[in-house]
């Protein structure tokens, strides 16, 4: 074997070393962004200022990373072969490979089409099958015969693009090459090896289906189509296409059941590529399922330009990916908006990253080639908090302030579609972690909160222990900023619960639902239930969130459906404590861990975590591990016997601030105003914002009120009244802010009536047409409900 490669890489080398020199003196210097070898970009210091600057960046970023690899694989060839060794073929490259197609694609510079050629024939030179001889040699496999030619090269290949994620650029290569022959120009016998790579290596796919709308088996179902695409004429190119059929049928067109912020980028990128080689991009485009997820990622975009993560996850990893789908979007829909979020993720990501690699390479090459540099920019304008383009597939919530403040609610649950793939995946992965599929056990979770550009609470990132073992537990909903329940007594009674928590590792489906999300001007508001059957119990996650201050308070209601002894924990992750008192701590994360990478946090802010009200919970701080490294958890927990119908509830203030600056008097600021009978039916908060006193009400239980029975509406406004110091109501929420110029702001959900103070700021007139019932059943003091209403009153 050695004997027939090193002269053909010899030859290889020499010309392809020849041909770089000369092109290097013909092309400007501005298609030359970094000389060949550079080890990094340099960081970018501002936003380009259009989309034909943003293009060019891309490009001449793109062009560096091309040459720096294809001069590597070089090296690697010389390398070996002074080694006397064969050349190690690398899946990975394919994204190299891609990309300098794409890149001639979009400048027609030949010296791109001749690295793809030329490094494509390497590698696949090096998974030659040797015959052992040197003699002609006919290989006889499970895919065909293949007999070397008059050189006595072999054409049998060892299978080396075995990932699901790799056949797809490979192929795109390939097609391309064939798409341009003459200047590509492989001979008969590469075309033949190349032929064998792409048989070879599809075959090591037919053992497993892993089908589903997810990432796995939307991406090897498109390589199956990619693939006959690419050798049309295979022995078994017919059923590759009945393959890809049958494993892209669940993704294309549809939902993903994925909830992952690292899978989702990419499997929407396979569709569109795989949507391009069917000739249906534009019908692909236009379905609003494909939009929704464009929709997605352009919402959730961080003040810093990055992306959340929340399942499985990193913010750093997979923007390539989504930079790649935004571009598209804008490109397609001739929307700016779009454009503008992908140049701030991809100015932001390399700004980290300093350089393209690994499949950036590849995503950013799509990009390129599908950015169309005549769509105008339109900024992308997300100044206030917002649900994420739904409340039935997305469930997620964002909550944003000026000044760089920013919060991630996600309250996706598994999902009420796309039965068959998840019923499948539970049965065939041993993941019992998680929901189907990537999702972690994160409803009603607090993914990320960030303000004034440092990151102050994040989510459980994709691995959790440096042992990465199946059973340590690091998709379980201890690791993430919520309510955590069991079953069962601690023991001994006064235990360590977060110890008795990861005790049961699995995932426990639950079912949630937005009920409540609105803006009002001094505070955003929302509510969001999550039912879990399994333990007995309803909760539901109120989010109070003062823009102007960055301010939160965090009420979390639990209602027992089912008695029993059970343990319920408010559980945080600060990462790094600096401070600690009774019912509080003050924390910083100094940085950021990303699997091995770490994140060079800011220290613009600080974060106070305030248990608020009644002490009848245990407080504890406990080290534990997560994100791969040390951390800590504060958490509080009850323990007990709880009969059906009883009520609890948390109350958590979250208040970022300037380094330390944190006082005891910020503990004295929020104040809990319990209800008449203190039962946790309802709940009352009074603060302040920028000196101006705020009364909040609560009705955690919101049947109060629903007592007349005789017509429509149901709810009877005199019966549904509650107070809370000052404030009277039979809203939901609601609230009163008086402003130092006299003025009130009020705003509520679902109410009637709101009174502060013994005066009437605002009442629903009575209703005479709404009743539907016998006249002789008809309530003549009857008030229609008002949704929402936001008002400042002189």
């Amino acid at each position: 074997m050695r004997a027939t490669i090193k002269p053909a890489l010899a030859t290889f080398t020499m010309r392809t070393t020849a041909l770089v020199l000369a092109l290097a003196l013909l092309v400007p210097l501005a298609a030359r962004a970094a000389p060949a070898g550079a080890t990094a970009l340099p960081a970018a210091a501002a936003l380009p200022a259009d989309a034909a600057a943003f293009k060019l960046r891309m490009r001449d970023d793109l062009v560096a990373a091309v040459q720096k690899g294809h001069d590597g694989l070089i090296q690697r060839a010389a390398a070996a072969r002074k080694k006397g060794r064969a050349l190690d073929p690398w899946r990975g490259y394919t994204y190299w490979l891609a990309a300098a197609a794409n890149l001639h694609a979009v400048t027609g510079e030949r010296r791109f089409l001749e690295w793809a050629a030329a490094d494509l024939v390497t590698q696949v030179e090096a998974a030659r099958v040797a015959p052992g001889d040197g003699a002609p040699h006919t290989v006889r496999t499970s895919w065909g015969e293949f007999t070397d030619d008059a050189a006595r090269v072999t054409t049998a290949q060892k299978p080396f693009v075995t990932s699901f994620r790799n056949m797809v650029p490979f192929c795109e290569t390939y097609l391309y090459l064939q798409k341009h022959a003459a200047a590509a120009a492989l001979t008969p016998g590469q075309r033949e090896m190349i032929d064998g790579q792409i048989i070879a290596s599809i075959a090591t796919h037919y053992d497993s289906t892993d089908f589903g709308a997810h990432n796995r088996g939307l991406v090897d179902g498109a390589a199956f189509l990619f693939a006959a695409a690419a050798v049309p004429a295979a022995p078994e190119a017919a059923k590759w296409r009945r393959y890809g059929d049958a494993l892209t049928a669940d993704s294309m067109f549809q939902w993903s059941i994925e909830d992952a912020s690292i899978y989702l980028p990419f499997w929407q990128t396979y569709t569109l590529t795989l949507a391009e080689l069917q000739g249906r991009a534009r019908e692909h485009i236009d379905a609003v399922t494909t939009r929704f997820y464009f929709d997605q990622y352009r919402t959730l975009l961080m003040p810093n330009g990055l992306m959340p993560d929340w399942g499985d996850g990193d913010w750093t990893h997979s923007w390539g990916w989504a930079v790649a789908n935004l571009v598209r979007a804008g490109s397609m829909y001739k929307d700016g908006r779009y454009l503008d979020a992908a140049r701030r993720l991809y100015t932001a990501s390399l700004d980290y990253y300093k350089k393209l690699d690994g499949d950036s390479v590849y995503a950013v090459s799509l990009a390129l080639r599908w950015l169309d540099e005549t769509v105008p920019l339109a900024e992308h304008a997300a100044e206030k908090s917002a649900e994420v383009v739904d409340d039935l597939v997305s469930k997620k919530i964002t909550f944003r302030g000026p000044n760089g403040g920013y919060a991630m609610l996600n309250y996706r649950d598994e999902g009420p579609y796309g039965r068959f793939s998840r019923d499948y995946l539970n049965a065939q992965l041993n993941a019992f972690q998680e929901k189907p599929h990537h999702g972690h056990s994160d409803e009603n979770a607090i993914d990320l909160l960030m303000a004034g550009g440092t990151v102050l609470l994040t989510d459980g990132g994709y691995r959790h222990s440096t042992v990465q073992t199946w059973e340590d537990g690091w998709r379980a909903d201890y690791y993430h900023n919520k309510i955590v329940a069991r079953t069962g007594q601690m023991m001994p009674y006064e235990g360590d619960a977060f110890d008795y928590i990861t005790k049961d590792r699995s995932y426990h489906p639950v079912r949630t639902e937005k009920i409540h999300f609105g803006n009002f001007g001094s505070l955003d508001y929302s509510r969001t239930r999550l039912v879990d059957r399994g333990r007995g119990y309803t909760g539901d996650r109120i989010v109070l969130f003062a823009p102007e201050t960055g301010l939160y308070i965090i009420v979390d209601s639990i209602l027992i459906d089912e008695p029993g002894v059970k343990v319920f924990a408010n559980v945080w992750h600060p990462g790094n404590i600096l401070k600690q008192g009774e019912g509080y701590v003050v924390s910083w994360p100094e940085r950021i861990p990303i699997r091995k990478e770490y994140w060079p946090n800011s220290h613009t802010q600080e974060l106070l975590i305030q248990f608020a009200g009644k002490f009848d919970s245990v407080i504890r701080v406990k080290e534990i591990e997560r994100r791969f490294n040390p951390s800590k958890v504060f958490y509080q927990y009850l323990n007990t016997y709880f009969f059906k119908g009883q009520r609890l509830a948390f109350v958590t203030v979250l208040r970022p601030h300037n380094p330390g600056t944190f006082t005891p008097a910020m503990l004295e600021d929020v104040r809990v105003i319990t209800g008449e009978h203190d039962d946790n039916r309802t709940l009352g908060l009074a603060f302040t914002l920028n000196g101006d006193p705020v009364t909040v009400g609560l009705k955690l239980d919101r049947i109060i009120g629903l007592t007349n029975l005789r017509g429509r509406p149901m709810f009877d406004w005199r019966t549904g009244f509650v107070t809370y110091g000052k404030l009277r109501t039979d809203s939901d929420f609601s609230f009163v802010r008086e402003h130092k110029d006299g003025a009130r702001e009020i705003g509520f959900f679902y109410g009637c009536e709101l009174h502060y103070d013994g005066k009437t700021l605002f009442d629903m007139p009575l209703n005479k047409h709404m009743y539907q019932g016998a006249d002789d059943f008809r309530n003549p003091l009857i008030k229609d409900k008002m949704p929402r209403w936001h008002e400042i009153i002189k």
